[in-house]
């Protein structure tokens, strides 16, 4: 199985299982998915070691089994599951939930940032997602401008869209093209990635828009 299709019943099981054994992910998984195969046992694996990497899961389950291969939840990861912040942990499903969003009008360069900037969120590389994000952002915005040339650009309920895609362009641009470094930490970047889709959404149905109304 891919990845892809593993990785949101680890989600399921660890909020039903927040301290377990990746022995006991798997055995779920297998008896659970359709078309799960032997061989896919150490695709689990990799989602399990994602996701300690990433500070959502910490090796033991208790006093008695303090190391691998029991895990547990961390308070973070909590947070996440709890709040619909796993959803960074899964750049495949943000990449077809942005697509979702914009009935598949998002360009290729803005889709490849984003994973990018997913993909640094992933390593702990907090200021490199940002960066990576504001670079999507200012992509959107010359997309929303192009769709709308006029002297003030688009006006009323775009308005909050705009202003919130320029406070991202402006973390890691300094003017037109000279480069700054944003102050970053986890929960900043995980905040940002998180309302991403929806400003593309909303993007995308102003310049559906205005290009209804050409």
């Amino acid at each position: 199985m891919d990845r892809t299709l593993l990785r949101p019943l680890v989600f399921e099981i660890l909020r039903r299982t927040p301290q377990t054994h990746v022995h006991a992910i798997e055995s779920e998984i297998r008896q659970k998915a359709d078309g799960y195969e032997r061989a896919d046992a150490l695709a689990v694996q990799e989602v399990v070691w994602d996701l300690l990497l990433q500070g959502v899961l910490a090796p033991g389950k208790n006093s008695l089994n303090l190391h691998l291969p029991f895990v547990h939840v961390t308070e973070y990861g909590a947070r996440c599951l709890d709040e619909g912040a796993i959803a960074a942990y899964d750049p495949d499903g943000m990449i077809s939930r942005v697509r979702d969003l914009t009935n598949d009008a998002v360009s290729e360069a803005i889709l490849e940032t984003l994973r990018d900037a997913l993909l640094a969120f992933h390593r702990g590389l907090f200021r490199a997602s940002l960066v990576l994000l504001s670079r999507a952002a200012k992509e959107l915005l010359r997309e929303v401008r192009a769709a709308d040339p006029g002297p003030a650009g688009p006006r009323g309920a775009a308005q909050p869209v705009l202003a919130e895609l320029e406070a991202l362009v402006h973390l890691a641009h300094r003017h037109a093209e000279e480069i700054a470094l944003p102050s970053a930490d986890r929960d900043s970047s995980l905040g940002r990635l998180l309302v991403f889709p929806e400003q593309c959404r909303a993007a995308y149905t102003l310049i559906a828009g205005r290009r209804a109304d050409a």
